[in-house]
């Protein structure tokens, strides 16, 4: 059987050379809150399971070790609050959205942003002035390292919630242009 036109034509991934650096750069963009979330998780089961082994094994317990799990799941929260609006798999009711017109989704689709946005836009501002106050003074009382690491969650995860929310909507007003728009699903 012979190839089909054309099907000879474009180069391996290895004869085009490595990705240009927009691609790069796009590709952590768009899986940035994922990496970083399976890294914390990887980080917090290795915590819990050396805490346990040395705690029921060795019999020398490393409670002070398990604070760092409560920690890193702050930012596990917010990373996950920002990948779940990059998705648009936040709980929403769609009742209320479906009986409206096109043009009536359209505008609750801005208003939703807005409120959303300015929600998360005051939580990162209030959660960088926290956070300066965290860097001046503060440092955990178990490990000893700086408060502002766990912090810095809040403003960093809020300002990406932000980012993800004008992104998702930004994705989905361009889907809604298409030829499927009047058929496509509510939020």
């Amino acid at each position: 059987m012979t190839p089909g036109p054309g099907a000879g034509d474009r180069p391996t991934a290895a004869a085009r050379g490595p990705a240009p650096r927009p691609a790069v750069l796009r590709r952590v963009w768009d899986n940035l809150e994922e990496g970083a979330i399976c890294l914390l998780l990887v980080v917090m089961v290795l915590i819990t399971f050396v805490t346990v082994l040395t705690r029921y094994v060795f019999s020398l317990p490393l409670s002070y070790i398990d604070q760092l799990v409560p920690n890193l799941f702050v930012w596990l929260t917010f990373l996950g609050a920002s990948a779940a609006v990059k998705r648009r798999a936040h709980l929403g009711l769609s009742l209320l959205y479906d009986a409206l017109p096109a043009g009536g989704r359209a505008a609750l689709d801005v208003v939703v942003l807005l409120a959303t946005g300015a929600f998360f836009a005051a939580t990162a501002w209030y959660g960088g002035k926290v956070v300066v106050l965290q860097v001046e003074n503060q440092l955990t009382t178990s490990l000893g390292y700086p408060s502002w690491l766990i912090g810095l969650a809040v403003p960093v995860g809020s300002a990406l919630f932000v980012a993800r929310a004008v992104e998702a909507w930004w994705r989905r007003r361009r889907e809604l242009r298409g030829p499927l728009a009047a058929s496509a699903p509510g939020i």
